[in-house]
């Protein structure tokens, strides 16, 4: 069939630049081997606010925060930050939250300068979005422009609209690289950033080879209908590889504590249609907290994590409303791409764990 030889191409293609990436060594990345990939505070906010700050020790002064100024088009020129005396602070406090009088809470990164706030952004990778965050912070500070950073540029869950959208799929990406190639003299901060731009292209399910990309590129224009009858069937494929695995994990959890934890499979019940798969654990009648097993189908990735409990008698059964869950813990486990025993058994195995590290966990006001 020429679906079997597109896809021996595609695989022939992928290959060679793995073998590539091999030998040049270009997988070593830091902060996948330090598991700090997906780490908002001491990854990327931290990152971004050493280069936002002219006075960092990258050595570059004002010119990344000058790159980022220019290249985020929702910057006219009105918009004027004095790069003499700018500064980036990051997890900054502006008081207790407070959701009535919409005040308080922790800044991701403020830029300043001698006038006041300039800029804010609240960095998003995996955790969930809070209850009026950006509100709170536009209260604090009204003068300055709010920035809502995502992976894909997603928009705010809340009411509030006066924010701008940014990605690290697009905006970050481009700043990151521009600043690369700025640090050309300067060879340990051009390949920090470069390995960061790496991660990046990872997290967002980009190609990490422009060469290898244009070249499947190129094979699926030679292969257009076919190609398009493979992207069609692919999500249908995937939820099923999904659902699969996650019944075995849920079936060995269940043969191995099968007298003393309440165990459900539950799909989508805290997370929007066809963006996840959810495994919940409750150790008993009497726990506060489900624990849940999540697969996140837009970026692969595995977490876990404790929600509280929240009852609703919707024909008598337990249901989770969206609106009232409080995420308390949110920890990524690894990358699931395959149907693998060993990786199955790993992350049963890191689950349960993971439960009975956690068992005591109580519900927080």
């Amino acid at each position: 069939m020429k679906f079997n030889l597109l896809l021996k191409q595609v695989k022939t293609i992928i290959d060679l630049y793995e073998k590539h990436a091999e030998l040049s060594g270009e997988r070593f990345n830091i902060f996948s081997i330090m598991s700090m990939e997906s780490d908002e505070v001491r990854t990327h906010s931290a990152i971004l606010a050493e280069l936002l700050n002219p006075k960092g020790n990258h050595s570059l002064g004002s010119k990344p925060l000058e790159l980022f100024v220019k290249q985020m088009p929702f910057f006219k020129e009105e918009f004027i930050v004095d790069f003499g005396s700018a500064l980036c602070q990051k997890e900054v406090y502006v008081g207790v939250k407070d959701d009535v009088n919409l005040e308080g809470g922790r800044v991701d990164l403020i830029v300043s300068d001698k006038t006041g706030c300039r800029i804010v952004i609240e960095n998003k990778i995996y955790a969930p979005e809070q209850q009026n965050q950006l509100e709170r912070y536009y209260n604090k500070y009204s003068g300055a422009k709010i920035l809502y950073l995502t992976l894909d540029g997603s928009e705010s869950k809340q009411s509030f609209k006066n924010y701008e959208r940014i990605s690290y799929e697009y905006h970050i990406l481009n700043w990151i690289e521009a600043c690369a190639k700025e640090a050309f003299d300067k060879p340990m901060v051009r390949e920090v950033l470069n390995q960061y731009a790496y991660l990046i292209r990872k997290l967002t399910n980009q190609s990490k080879n422009e060469e290898m990309s244009n070249e499947i590129s190129q094979v699926i224009k030679e292969n257009y209908l076919e190609s398009l009858e493979i992207f069609r069937n692919f999500e249908r494929v995937r939820n099923e590889i999904v659902s699969d695995a996650f019944e075995i994990i849920l079936s060995r959890m269940s043969i191995q504590h099968k007298d003393e934890w309440k165990i459900s499979f539950d799909i989508n019940s805290i997370w929007s249609q066809n963006t996840s798969k959810v495994i919940l654990v409750s150790i008993d009648s009497n726990s506060e907290v489900f624990f849940y097993l999540r697969y996140e189908y837009s970026s692969s990735k595995l977490f876990v994590g404790v929600v509280p409990k929240v009852l609703s008698s919707k024909k008598g059964k337990r249901s989770i409303q969206r609106q009232e869950i409080k995420f308390l813990r949110n920890d990524l486990i690894t990358e699931f791409k395959e149907r693998e025993t060993e990786l199955l058994e790993e992350v049963k195995n890191k689950f349960l764990q993971y439960i009975e590290e956690n068992k005591d966990t109580k519900c927080v006001s």
